[in-house]
Order: structure tokens, then C-alpha cells, then sequence
């Protein structure tokens, strides 16, 4: 029986046509994320209309009762590290700042605390962050890590944020993934793949990956283009992640070098220069 030859284009197609399907995955994971942000948006929206149309001025005492909803969806969703709303300015009359949030620990939930006082050097200034100027100024979702919270969980996170809207903006709902929950998940959708396959940030930073020549948290030397190196195919995922998926040609190893081998300094290696 001859013996089939896979020219670089076939090769390529192939490896496109697999990257839709990982696509799909990736995307479903993300609902299933945004899920509890969006359950959070609608509870805020709906407690809001309440009080209002009640002739009462909405405050922070009455984000109090969007716990219930927190703990349904932090429930459904054993990854998730904590959840919860950050006020919009000119929200609620007695306080600029404001962020009702819940954190997993041992015992249960507790509630997040963190200094909100503009006047101090420490303040956890949220209207900096570019996932809350992304729902503020363009209106849209965001992913954003993975990175170190110090400021809050000091846990290494994605935060998936979603804007919370109704005829105005209110502000934002969002949770924070632990990587070590989170890439597993992420792992198990690229398991399989035939490729080597890499999910990389807007910063060019690798969300994921099933090979070791790209490690989670460092950067890419520059976002994967289909044709552009050994990446065979390469596609977005969208959902307002700014994430992109791209597939290589399986990395062999190295013979009588210690260890196996490892991207170069092109465009499947990584610059881990923050």
C-alpha cells in the first residue's frame, strides 16, 4: 500500500479545521463564566428598579441582597474564587466608591474589604482598571490576566468583568478564576488537539497551553498569526476576551540535550519582559 504524503497545506487545512472545533469549546467555557457576572448585572438592575419605584433613593445597604444570587452562582461555578458589583461614580449618594464582592475561603463566603479612599496611597483606585474602563467607556465585557492580585485575593486570576447598564451605566459585575482552577479547565479543551496549542491574551500573554514550550503567565514575542512561523492556524475567540488561539506543528524533542525542547525567540517562543 503507497504511503500518504501530507503537504504543508494540507497540513494547514487540517489544523484550521480543528481550531474551529477548540474555538467552540473555548467560547463555551467563557458562557459559562460570564454567566455569573451576568446573573449579578440582572439582580443589581432589578433591585435598583425596585427601590426607585418604591420613591426611594438607591444606597450601598441595598446591594446587600445580591448575595443570594452570588451564592447560587459561586455554587454553580466551584472555579470561581469570588464575585460581586463595583459602583459606578454618581451611583449611590453616600459613597464615590463602592464594591459589594464575596470571596470563597475555607469556612464559606466572606466579604471582600479593601481600602476605597482616594486620599490614601493605597487605595484599590477601580476606575483605573482597564476591565472597568472597558465596560464604562466602550460597553463591553472583558477578560483580563492572568495576573497577581496583590491588592486583593493575592491569588495568580483572570477577571471576567460585565457592565452593568440599565439607561445609564451602574457599573460592573465580574469574578475572579484562580489559574490553577482555571487552567486545568482549559487544559482539558485543548487535550487532544494532535497540536501543539497555545491561548494567548491581548498582552500576548499565554492563558494556556498543552506543551511546555510556552509556560502560563509569560509573553509571546508576538500574537500567533496563522502562516507566521510553525503556527499552522490561528483564529480569535472573541466574547470580548481579546484571547487567540493558534496551533503548531507538534515540538519535538531535542536529542542529547538535557530536557526537551523549547520555543526559540520567533513567534512561538515567548518574551517574559513585563
Amino acid at each position: 500500500m503507497a504511503s500518504e504524503t501530507r503537504t504543508p497545506g494540507d497540513a494547514a487545512g487540517a489544523a484550521a479545521a480543528l481550531l474551529e472545533t477548540l474555538l467552540e469549546r473555548v467560547r463555551g467555557l467563557l458562557a459559562e463564566i460570564f454567566a455569573g457576572p451576568e446573573a449579578v448585572a440582572a439582580e443589581v438592575v432589578d433591585r435598583r428598579r425596585e427601590v426607585l419605584s418604591a420613591g426611594r433613593t438607591f444606597r450601598a445597604s441595598d446591594l446587600t441582597g445580591i448575595k443570594a444570587v452570588v451564592e447560587e452562582r459561586l455554587a454553580a461555578q466551584p472555579m470561581a474564587d469570588g464575585l460581586g458589583f463595583l459602583a459606578a461614580a454618581g451611583l449611590l449618594p453616600d459613597r464615590e466608591r463602592h464594591i459589594t464582592w464575596w470571596q470563597r475561603v475555607a469556612s464559606g463566603l466572606t466579604p471582600m474589604r479593601l481600602n476605597l479612599d482616594p486620599t490614601t496611597i493605597d487605595v484599590y483606585d477601580y476606575f483605573e482598571m482597564d476591565w472597568f474602563a472597558a465596560a464604562r467607556d466602550e460597553g463591553r465585557r472583558a477578560v483580563f490576566g492572568p495576573y497577581v492580585d496583590y491588592s486583593a485575593a493575592d491569588h495568580y486570576v483572570c477577571t471576567f468583568t460585565v457592565p452593568v447598564v440599565d439607561g445609564a451605566f451602574l457599573g460592573v459585575a465580574g469574578t475572579d478564576l484562580r489559574m490553577d482552577d482555571l487552567e486545568p479547565r482549559l487544559l482539558g479543551l485543548l487535550r487532544g488537539a494532535g497540536h501543539d496549542a497555545v491561548l494567548a491574551g491581548p498582552e500576548r500573554r499565554v492563558v494556556a497551553a498543552n506543551s511546555p514550550r510556552w509556560l502560563v503567565g509569560s509573553r509571546l514575542a508576538r500574537m500567533p498569526v496563522a502562516g507566521d512561523g510553525d503556527f499552522l492556524a490561528a483564529g480569535e475567540v472573541g466574547m470580548d476576551s481579546g484571547w487567540v488561539l493558534a496551533l503548531a506543528a507538534r515540538e519535538q524533542p531535542l536529542t542529547g540535550l538535557p530536557g526537551t525542547g523549547r520555543g526559540g525567540p520567533g513567534p512561538t517562543g515567548t518574551d517574559d519582559s513585563s
